[in-house]
């Protein structure tokens, strides 16, 4: 079994929705038009590094994937990066591929001088523990209603 960490492209998308449609967060799942339009604006600024897309294959499969932001913060020195989402198939968890994404993220943050990485969740917060974050504060949301 081996697992490669690699850039997302353009032909993973198929598989990156799939994978997207398990991530779950009390809203409804995200349809094929929508992810696409959002996939191709992740991609299209990779030049810039705001959006930075890690997908994970095992065995020739794209079982996995995150997606960080890179940006400047106007209270914090230098660059900072946010772990938007990490998204693994959940018939392969439990198998070390949450681990190699989490280390692409936090090896491309050092090569970049990225003096802080943050998450959030409300799922699984001993996944973060377990590699050294510490909860600072709250999550908080509001759906808006854009009718």
């Amino acid at each position: 079994m081996s697992i490669i960490i690699r850039r997302g492209q353009s032909e993973d998308g198929t598989a990156v929705f799939a994978l997207a449609r398990q991530f779950t967060t009390g809203r409804e799942a995200i349809g094929r038009d929508e992810f696409m339009v959002a996939y191709d604006n992740v991609l299209r600024h990779r030049d810039q590094e705001t959006n930075v897309l890690f997908v994970a294959e095992r065995d020739g499969t794209v079982v996995g994937y995150s997606l960080m932001t890179v940006s400047r913060l106007l209270h914090a020195p230098g660059l900072t990066a946010h772990l938007q989402e990490i998204v693994v198939d959940e018939g392969t968890r439990g198998h070390g591929v949450g681990d190699r994404l989490m280390q692409a993220n936090e090896h491309y943050c050092m090569g970049r001088g990225v003096r802080q990485l943050s998450a959030s969740t409300a799922r699984i917060g001993s996944f973060y523990n377990h590699r050294g974050f510490e909860p600072v504060g709250e999550h908080y949301r509001k759906i808006l209603d854009l009718r």
